[in-house]
């Protein structure tokens, strides 16, 4: 997915939003994120445990409504993904066992573009929605964050990274899923939901082997929308 593409679906999404009318809302969200990565099992044998890493996630929301309970819903987000490497262990000191740790959080922070297909659950002022659909990402940048802890933290490095250095793919395509509950305020609607999405595309491109490196994560959010 070349970058021109990626801005092709942007630029539809909004045209799709300016021309819906009166079955169209509007609104924003807010809320984390915690991110991972799948890896083969080899990585897994060599490498420490990957863990999830929390972040944030929030943006633009419209929602067009095609039918009685179905309608299409379309984001532009702002999204943190990676993942977490620690490694603890006790030190003895002076005869009491300290704990003595160290972690690597690796953060690539995205800007997301998922198109899904909702479904009300209900009808009246609150009712529960499901949702998915694919979702269209690009890597903005990242920073990998190394953390020390004995008897107190100890921040030791907070580098960038070159993602074009290191063959990483900015573009990635993914599925995201999930529900909510929403509640009607008379003005507007207050929604609250939790996300699933995995990424498809592979994160790493090199020329003689493919690595299966895929993010995946939760995203937990609370939004309001009006009606326009």
């Amino acid at each position: 997915m070349k970058r021109k593409d990626f801005f092709s679906i942007a630029i539809l999404v909004i045209g799709f939003v300016a021309t819906a009318r009166a079955q169209f809302s509007a609104g924003i969200r807010a809320g984390a994120s915690i991110g991972n990565v799948r890896t083969p099992v080899i990585i897994d044998l060599i490498a420490p445990d990957f863990q999830y890493l929390p972040g944030i996630d929030f943006g633009i929301l419209g929602e067009y409504q095609i039918k009685d309970k179905f309608s299409i819903t379309g984001q532009i987000n702002y999204r943190e993904k990676g993942f977490r490497m620690a490694e603890n262990r006790a030190v003895d000191l002076f005869g009491i066992n300290m704990p003595l740790g160290v972690r690597v959080d690796t953060r690539l922070r995205y800007l997301d573009l998922p198109v899904q297909f909702k479904y009300d659950l209900g009808r009246g002022p609150i009712k529960a929605y499901l949702k998915a659909g694919p979702q269209f990402g690009y890597a903005l940048n990242g920073r990998i964050k190394t953390k020390a802890n004995f008897l107190v933290d100890w921040n030791l490095t907070n580098t960038p990274i070159d993602l074009d250095a290191i063959n990483y793919r900015r573009f990635e395509v993914g599925i995201l899923g999930g529900g909510g509950v929403e509640f009607d305020t008379g003005q507007g609607s207050v929604m609250m939901d939790i996300s699933y999405h995995q990424g498809i595309t592979d994160l790493f491109k090199l020329p003689v082997a493919e690595l299966d490196i895929k993010n995946h994560g939760f995203g937990f959010g609370i939004g309001y929308k009006i009606s326009l």
